[in-house]
């Protein structure tokens, strides 16, 4: 049986399965995308059989696919669309260092490894996972980040004044190595590998400065690509804005893609210190020379300080927001969770409850974009009474998954949580099918779009500003 760690996978597909057997999961990942593709292209089919022609009204032209036109026509729409969305999310998905060295083989020799197709396989999974379902990306740097964080304030609080954020990504992607050359996935984990386990005792010093410097070097971030990314995406929302502001018709398209641009934004900003497009893993040498930076002493007086401004809020409000809020923000961690990092992310991870919400309100901008859309005609009238319903879906079923979600943690039984995971996971699929009956619509769409939409009337400064079409 074909295993993760017999092919050296990219280590984010871990996240997201209960076994080692790749090839169960790789089966069963196939056979829903089958049954959605298959199930959304029925229902479209259906709907289209039993409407009728729409009937248009006089006073707003419509009109199909246009071509060579003096404003703009379809494929100048779709194009700037597309070329928006591919380098929103070529430059923002950050993935782990892979476990192979398939990318140190020459060119013909990458072809016949089947590590390297691997890679390149999970690779382009996530670019797929960006353009479909952006929440779940949003899902997973949320999930990565507060990792991260939590990880930055134990490894300060024990001494390491210098750990950064950029070093706790580092850890938990796979980029830091013990000096026994063990990957670790947190700084938990390398203080614990450095310290051999002992309890008590100040601990290791790492010279952390030295540790960013090596990383920044080894980091292989395009920032001239970024920087066009960056005029991309305020040209596009510009001329969005700019359409609605001279009350000019918008494609639906154009309203979705934006939803989608501000999702990457999203995940592009919880992931802003992770290191970009990393392949190789750094050793981590233990300086046990070096001063520790934040003594004990300073760490109480912190701590008497965070207490004495809860000094005038009431008992009973203090309690309640520590033993509620508190342990909401901010849930109890294990020594494994800490030792794993963002390795797993499943049911009882901590913050699943948390990312799950971020993943319900990414869900639901999206949803509320396909609703600024609402009266879009198409050439049959079923067409609306099916982008509502689906769009209704949108917006109802994130909040029903993580009220789903939210209640299996609260009741932590295990026979609850397996059928509320079950519950869970056929309102996903339900979501995936109206995701794409709405993709399939979104293209129907241009076959009855206002004519107002290809006009370029008072905002022809915007041709100045360059543009990937």
């Amino acid at each position: 049986m074909l295993t993760i760690r017999d092919v050296g996978i990219v280590p984010s597909v871990e996240r997201f399965v209960s076994t080692n057997y790749l090839l169960r999961h790789f089966v069963v990942l196939a056979l829903l995308v089958i049954l959605t593709l298959l199930a959304s292209t029925l229902a479209y089919a259906l709907a289209v059989h039993y409407g009728h022609p729409t009937q248009f009204s006089s006073s707003d032209p419509r009109v199909g696919f246009q071509a060579g036109t003096s404003g703009r026509d379809t494929m100048d729409i779709i194009s700037a669309c597309a070329s928006t969305l591919i380098t929103c999310v070529y430059t923002s998905v950050h993935f782990d260092v892979p476990r192979s060295y398939a990318h140190r083989l020459p060119l013909l020799q990458k072809l016949r490894a089947k590590d390297y197709w691997l890679e390149l396989w999970t690779k382009a999974s996530f670019w797929l996972l960006a353009v479909f379902s952006p929440e779940m990306l949003v899902l997973h740097a949320f999930y990565e980040h507060v990792i991260a964080a939590r990880d930055v304030a134990w490894m300060r609080a024990h001494g390491h004044a210098e750990w950064s954020l950029a070093l706790a990504f580092a850890a938990d992607m796979g980029a830091l190595a013990a000096e026994d050359g063990h990957r670790v996935r947190s700084g938990f984990a390398l203080h614990e590998a450095a310290r051999g386990g002992g309890a008590g005792g100040a601990g290791p010093a790492f010279d952390c400065a030295a540790l960013e410097h090596e990383l920044a070097d080894r980091t292989k971030a395009d920032t001239l690509f970024k920087a066009l990314t960056a005029l991309q995406i305020a040209r596009f929302l510009a001329g969005t804005l700019a359409r609605a502001a001279k009350r000019l018709p918008v494609a639906p398209l154009e309203t979705v893609t934006c939803a989608y641009v501000l999702c990457t934004l999203v995940y592009y900003g919880l992931w802003l210190r992770k290191p970009y497009n990393v392949n190789e893993r750094i050793v981590v040498r233990v300086k046990p020379a070096l001063a520790r930076a934040r003594p004990v002493q300073e760490l109480v007086a912190n701590e008497a300080k965070a207490q004495a401004r809860w000094k005038w809020v009431p008992e009973a409000v203090r309690g309640f927001w520590e033993k509620t809020c508190v342990r909401f923000i901010e849930p109890p961690m294990k020594d494994t969770d800490r030792l794993r990092g963002s390795e797993r992310l499943w049911q009882t991870s901590p913050y699943m409850t948390q990312g799950s919400l971020i993943a319900a309100a990414a869900s639901l901008l999206v949803g509320f974009a396909h609703l600024f859309c609402w009266d879009v005609e198409f050439p049959n009238s079923n067409g609306q009474v099916l982008w509502r319903c689906c769009t209704v879906l949108l917006i109802v079923l994130p909040v029903i998954v993580f009220v789903i979600i939210l209640g299996a943690a609260i009741l932590d039984t295990r026979w609850v949580t397996d059928a509320m995971n079950k519950m869970a996971l056929t309102l996903i699929v339900i979501y995936c099918i109206a995701r794409l009956i709405l993709l399939i619509l979104l293209g129907h769409s241009f076959q009855s779009l206002p004519a107002g939409v290809y006009s370029t009337q008072d905002i022809s400064w915007l041709s100045f500003i360059p543009f990937i079409h």
